[in-house]
């Protein structure tokens, strides 16, 4: 998904910043960093997946318990809506589709409901908040539904911005998070951090995928994924799905996101229990 000049000066900003630190090694390994890691991992269960949106970028793992869910609020439309195209032909799921950057969607569906508008913390010309969207196209209706989000970085002005309840309304939620070589600063990493235990109130860990756009961002040992893919789901919607196996990545069902590039793998510290110890 495109977004304003201003999103991409301040992501620019951001990279250029941890480069300069990394180069005069100011950053290191924290204690905090390790604490986000271990809230991750601990809240990490092993669910029966399915793969929705086929091989490649824009297909996701999810729960396979969609039999309910009766909506899907996918903002970011790009150049394909597969994913979106098989809940609807496949679950019957209304789905509603953001992006100011297009004029229309890739894919005509009886099932889509387009908005030319961007996600973001505030309603206000052509930005939309989550909660507003929501009211406007759906109402006081409390059908399941499903959060699917890949914004290129405004992910965090939208989960900042939305409360505990609203973000909890969702059956199943998945983030394409961006940016994360930056946990390794402090103040972002207490965003990020607040952001997942806004999740952990109501939610478990069911998937996470590094996309392979770019490799892991490595200090001191420990390796972050700059971008990664979180599959939430809402704790009431676990017995349905939950399996007893132990937790291991890549999961099958897992494909790269663009097919020339090297694959990924994500660092076992985020799934597998490993001692680590760090400078306090």
């Amino acid at each position: 998904m495109k977004h304003p000049a201003i999103r991409k000066l301040k992501k620019a900003f951001l990279s250029l910043a941890l480069g300069q630190d990394v180069k005069n090694k100011k950053l290191k390994v924290t204690p905090e960093l390790i604490s986000f890691i271990d809230r991750f991992r601990s809240n990490y269960v092993s669910c029966d997946l399915i793969r929705i949106g086929g091989r490649g970028d824009g297909g996701y793992l999810a729960p396979d318990a969609l039999q309910d869910v009766k909506y899907c609020f996918s903002p970011g439309v790009g150049r394909v809506s597969n994913f979106e195209n098989e809940l609807s032909e496949e679950y019957g799921i209304k789905c509603f589709l953001a992006d100011a950057s297009v004029d229309s969607l890739p894919i005509e569906n009886k099932n889509f409901h387009f908005l030319k508008k961007f996600l973001g913390n505030n309603t206000f010309g052509n930005v939309i908040t989550l909660s507003d969207w929501i009211d406007q196209s759906i109402g006081k209706d409390n059908a399941p539904r499903l959060l699917q989000m890949d914004i290129e970085g405004a992910e965090y002005d939208v989960l900042t911005y939305e409360s505990v309840e609203t973000i909890g309304s969702f059956s199943v939620v998945i983030v394409e998070f961006h940016g994360l070589e930056n946990l390794f600063d402090r103040y972002f990493l207490r965003m990020v951090a607040t952001i997942f235990e806004k999740f952990y109130k109501n939610f478990k860990i069911a998937h996470v995928h590094p996309n392979n756009c770019r490799g892991i961002f490595q200090i001191d040992g420990i390796g972050v994924p700059p971008v990664m893919e979180v599959t939430f789901v809402r704790q009431d919607l676990i017995s349905k799905c939950v399996n007893q196996s132990t937790v291991s990545l890549p999961h099958i069902l897992d494909q790269k996101n663009i097919g020339h590039h090297p694959d990924v793998v994500m660092p076992e510290i985020w799934w597998k229990p490993v001692n680590i110890k760090t400078d306090a």
